[in-house]
C-alpha cells in the first residue's frame, strides 16, 4: 500500500470509528463510500462487526438495498423449481437483471479464507452474522437476487433473525408432504431410520454445506431442523406479513404451473418489483416448462412410517394437507 493510500485509509477509518463511538452518523455515508474505494476488505469488516446495530439505525438505510427474494423449502432441491420459474418470469416480463444464488454456498465463496473459519460450527457468531452474509452477497451481486436455502427461519436474542425486512423484498416457501419427502429420501439410498432422522431431526444436528476453495475444503452449517419446525418457521403469520411470504405447494408448481405463475408474478409485483403480469407471456413460460418430477411415481411408505411421521408432524399435515383436493 502506498504512503498516500495508507494516510487516506487511516484518516477515513478514524472518521468512521468516531461516528460509531459518538453515534453521530451525519457524514458516515461519505466516509464509508470513501473506504470502499480504498479497501473493500476493511469496509466489509465494518459490516461484519456492526451489521446488527447498523440495520436498526434509520440513518444508515443506504447500506440496505432490500433486493433479496428467498426460495425456501425443507429440502434445498425443492427450491430449484420455483427459483427457476421466478428467473423465467423476470426474463420474460421485466427489464431487471436477476442473480440466482445458493445461500450458504455463495457465502462461503465470497468469504475470505480466514474469515470462513469463524463459521465452521453452529455457534452464536454464526447466527449473529446472517445480516452480514446477506449484505456481503448484495455487494458482490448488485441488483435483484433469488436465493435458495433450506434453513429454518430463526430468532436469536430476540432482535436478530435469519433475515430482515431491510434486506428481503419477499419470499416463497415451497411446501411438500412429509410422506413424499420420506419416500424420496429412501429412493436416494437412505435407510428408513436415517431418512426419518432427517425428516424429524431426531438427532438435532444441522447439515453442513461444503465447497472447495483455494484447494481447501470450507464449510458452514445449514440448519433445516425438522420438517415441522422448518414449515412452521416460514409459514407463521408474523414472518409472512413482515417479509411478504407466500406459501406454494410443490405439486401445484408441477401440475398447475400456469395458475401458479400468475400467483407468483402477482406476489412479485405486490412486493414492488417491476413485473408486467401479462397472462400471455406467463402462458408461454408454462407451455415451455418441463420437469422430470412429473414422471415420478406416487409415493408409497409403510403404515409404521406414516404413524411416526403423523406423531411428529401431524398438526401441520392436518393444517396444510387434510382438506386439499387431489391434483
Amino acid at each position: 500500500m502506498s504512503i498516500l493510500k495508507n494516510i487516506k485509509l487511516n484518516y477515513t477509518t478514524k472518521l468512521l470509528n468516531q461516528s460509531i463511538e459518538k453515534k453521530d452518523f451525519t457524514n458516515f455515508q461519505k466516509s464509508f463510500e470513501d473506504l470502499k474505494k480504498i479497501d473493500t476488505k476493511i469496509a466489509n469488516k465494518y459490516i461484519k462487526y456492526n451489521s446488527t446495530d447498523f440495520i436498526e439505525n434509520e440513518e444508515l438505510n443506504f447500506l440496505f438495498n432490500k433486493n433479496i427474494i428467498w426460495a425456501n423449502s425443507f429440502r434445498k432441491k425443492d427450491t430449484n423449481l420455483i427459483s427457476n420459474l421466478i428467473t423465467k418470469i423476470f426474463h420474460q416480463t421485466s427489464n431487471d437483471k436477476i442473480h440466482h444464488l445458493n445461500f450458504y454456498e455463495d457465502v462461503l465463496k465470497a468469504l475470505e479464507q480466514d474469515d470462513a473459519q469463524d463459521y465452521k460450527s453452529f455457534s452464536d457468531v454464526f447466527l449473529k452474522s446472517h445480516y452480514y452474509f446477506q449484505m456481503m452477497l448484495d455487494n458482490k451481486y448488485p441488483g435483484t437476487k433469488v436465493i435458495n436455502t433450506n434453513s429454518a427461519f430463526f430468532e436469536f436474542e430476540k432482535k436478530i433473525h435469519f433475515t430482515h425486512h431491510k434486506l428481503t423484498r419477499c419470499y416463497f416457501y415451497v411446501l411438500k408432504h412429509p410422506y413424499q419427502i420420506l419416500h424420496e429420501l429412501k429412493n436416494e439410498g437412505f435407510e428408513t431410520q436415517a431418512a426419518l432422522n432427517i425428516l424429524c431431526n431426531f438427532e438435532n444436528r444441522p447439515e453442513f454445506v461444503k465447497i472447495e476453495k483455494d484447494e481447501n475444503e470450507v464449510s458452514c452449517p445449514e440448519n433445516a431442523k425438522s420438517w415441522e419446525t422448518n414449515v412452521s418457521s416460514w409459514t407463521n403469520e408474523n414472518a409472512q406479513i413482515t417479509l411478504r411470504g407466500l406459501t406454494v405447494y410443490y405439486d401445484e408448481l408441477l401440475y398447475k404451473t400456469e395458475d401458479k405463475l400468475i400467483e407468483i408474478a402477482a406476489h412479485l409485483k405486490e412486493s414492488g418489483f417491476g413485473i408486467d403480469v401479462n397472462p400471455m407471456e406467463l402462458s408461454k413460460i408454462a407451455e415451455s416448462f418441463q420437469s422430470d418430477e412429473k414422471e415420478k411415481p406416487v409415493s408409497e411408505i409403510s403404515n409404521k412410517e406414516k404413524k411416526i411421521i403423523d406423531r411428529e408432524c401431524g398438526d401441520l399435515i392436518e393444517k396444510y394437507f387434510s382438506e386439499r383436493p387431489s391434483i
